[in-house]
């Protein structure tokens, strides 16, 4: 313990103490050891002394679903472990390999973006900020809330709002940035899945939407997939679980969304904050994960807002923002080193992640100011008392003048001096398999969720019954004819308006729909005519069962064509009430305004009819001249 303790005393003394080591990585347990000879006793990260120069080979072993699978991949930038420290094992029979990757090197100068609106005092989201990304390792943004890390993320991807404004250059592999389809993936920090499909129909039918070829190629593509992702324990269950059965955590549903990008096999992936709402073991899992991917050559971009130690030590670079200001860029033990070259080094028994954001997090200074006046049993409320707008400045004014800025334009200039192969496009699949794929999808999601259609055969099931014994008995005399119209104009208004039921099941696969129409997986007219598609089944059953049912309530003539005929009938206005919910749901993609706006046109279309007046009669604007043409009611009455 002494010697633990003196080791502590010199990080805290000395600089470069605080980073001497220039690579972590992590034992089966997830400390850091010592090098041979010293203590065999666990330790913090902050006590770790030097190591020596070697190499580590990074292997998958069987099963692929173990935690213990990752391990560091080699760089020629950091330090690495004795080669007698840990042995590499042997590679075990029947062992599956990680099918390798042939990543692509990011680079990024003077990257300014600006956004109007989005900052109080300045439009400008990220000011000159210069990094780069190297095939088969992990690049992190790191930085507090609104410092511009998935702005700077988006920009990389070439995924930012039509209103932001982007100054700089961004290269890929040297050239300027240019990535064809299939040749990277973005993941988006809400996870968007289909709760009712199992992970491996979810994925399958994400790869037979993105890749052309055969089903039988994609099948291998989607168990790679799952073996990256270490998924192959929970292929077969539902996302979101049903009665009898708990869905996937937050960590499991996190890595399907990763494994979705997965399938086009990537060059590169981007992920806005792979640890959104994960707790400590599901995060340390994840980015496990992850960096078992980035051994297989894949470049690995994301934001991230904070972690762990042990999360901490996974990461090889980190860029570090605050205010759209890049304190920091480098290797990831670099940066302690650089916050003790500022004046601010990292305490013992605090994360270093901890630390940084604790140091340029402009909000810590109301939280001091509003406890400076507390006391507690050591003393002060806190012990840092430094001002962050200080730190901020101190800190990005030491980084522009050090030797680690050089070297981030030494190996931008590096990169972007030569051309290197460029990405090619892998290919889309076809709009008809596309549309293929989108029904023959609704159609399972439909009969497995009870909220699209079955709940609304119940809820027209009861309207029917209510409508058609409310207007039975009506007997064959003249005046009765009046009454059946006005029966089959409250039928069929009704069954529209009762639609709308359906709208919030809808929304979701709208939301489902927009992820994927970012990714270019499919497009608007393709999702409508899928979901009309799949939607055709289960309205004709709506139509017969409800059809019947008042057909022989209210009774109209008992013959068999004039029942089909009115079944007939009945399902192409509910046909084209579900066209209309579909298109008004796709435009508004917000429940509320969708449920007016339906609400709305029935409205006006049950108006127009001609049932309150006589059609011949109505005014002719407006009215008659279009709504009465466009109102399917008209035709739907006059049909019965």
């Amino acid at each position: 313990m002494e010697e633990i303790q003196s080791q502590s005393d010199n990080y805290r003394s000395s600089s470069s103490s605080a980073s001497s080591p220039a690579s972590r990585v992590p034992s089966s347990n997830f400390f850091y050891l010592r090098k041979p000879g010293s203590l065999r006793q666990t330790i913090s990260f902050e006590d770790s002394p030097d190591w020596d120069d070697t190499d580590i080979e990074a292997r998958v072993e069987e099963g692929g679903d173990s935690i213990n699978n990752a391990t560091t991949p080699a760089s020629t930038s950091v330090s690495k472990l004795n080669s007698g420290s840990l042995p590499s094992p042997p590679l075990p029979e029947g062992a599956i390999v990680a099918r390798k990757i042939a990543g692509a090197s990011v680079a990024w100068k003077d990257l300014t973006i600006t956004i109007n609106g989005k900052r109080k005092y300045s439009d400008k989201v990220v000011k000159s900020s210069n990094g780069y990304a190297l095939p088969g390792t992990m690049t992190v943004i790191m930085g507090p809330a609104k410092s511009g890390k998935s702005t700077l993320l988006r920009a990389l991807a070439g995924r930012l709002h039509e209103s932001a404004k982007i100054y700089g250059e961004v290269f890929v592999n040297g050239e300027k940035s240019c990535f064809p389809y299939g040749s990277y993936g973005f993941v988006e920090r809400e996870t968007t899945l289909i709760g009712s499909l199992t992970v491996r129909e979810f994925l399958y039918y994400s790869a037979l939407l993105q890749l052309p070829g055969f089903f039988c190629q994609k099948k291998s593509i989607v168990e790679d997939a799952i073996l990256a992702m270490s998924l192959g324990d929970y292929a077969n269950k539902l996302i979101g679980g049903h009665c009898y059965m708990k869905g996937l955590s937050n960590g499991e549903r996190r890595r399907v969304s990763i494994a979705r990008e997965l399938v086009t096999r990537p060059h590169i992936l981007f992920i806005d904050e792979p640890l959104y709402h994960l707790d400590s073991v599901s995060a340390l899992l994840m980015m496990v994960t992850l960096k078992k991917l980035a051994s297989t050559g894949c470049t690995l971009i994301f934001t991230i807002y904070q972690s762990s130690t042990e999360v901490f030590g996974l990461f090889d670079r980190i860029c570090l923002l605050s205010n759209g200001n890049t304190l920091f860029f480098g290797e990831t033990l670099a940066c302690l080193q650089h916050f003790s070259n500022a004046g601010f080094p990292c305490p013992i028994m605090q994360s270093p992640s901890d630390h940084f954001l604790r140091a340029i997090n402009t909000d810590f200074d109301r939280i001091i100011a509003m406890c400076k006046n507390w006391q507690d049993d050591q003393g002060d409320f806190s012990s840092v008392n430094m001002d962050t707008a200080v730190a901020i400045r101190t800190l990005e004014a030491t980084f522009k003048s050090s030797a680690d800025a050089a070297a981030v334009e030494a190996m931008i200039l590096k990169l972007t001096e030569k051309e290197g192969p460029s990405l090619k496009s892998k290919g889309k699949a076809s709009n008809a398999t596309r549309i293929a794929v989108l029904t023959w999808r609704s159609l399972l999601i439909m009969s497995r969720e009870w909220k699209f259609y079955w709940l609304r055969l119940v809820l027209y099931m009861l309207l029917t019954l209510c409508v058609g014994t409310v207007f039975s008995g009506l007997g064959h005399s003249l005046s009765s004819v009046v009454t059946r119209v006005a029966a089959i104009f409250v039928f069929v208004s009704f069954t529209s308006l009762l639609s709308i039921a359906g709208v919030p099941a809808q929304r979701k696969e709208i939301k489902i729909y927009s992820r994927e129409q970012l990714n270019q997986h499919s497009g608007a007219l393709v999702f409508l005519l899928g979901q009309l598609l799949s939607s055709i089944p289960f309205l004709f059953l709506l139509s017969i069962s409800s059809g019947l049912v008042f057909y022989f309530l209210i009774g109209l003539r008992d013959a068999f064509s004039l029942l089909m005929y009115f079944v007939l009938n009945f399902f192409i206005c509910l046909l084209v009430v579900e066209g209309l919910m579909l298109a008004v749901v796709t435009i508004w993609q917000d429940i509320f305004w969708s449920i007016l706006t339906l609400v709305c046109i029935h409205v006006l279309m049950m108006l127009s009819a001609g049932y309150f007046r006589i059609r011949s009669a109505l005014p002719g604007p407006v009215w008659m001249y279009p709504l009465s043409y466009i109102a399917f009611h008209t035709y739907s009455i006059q049909a019965s």
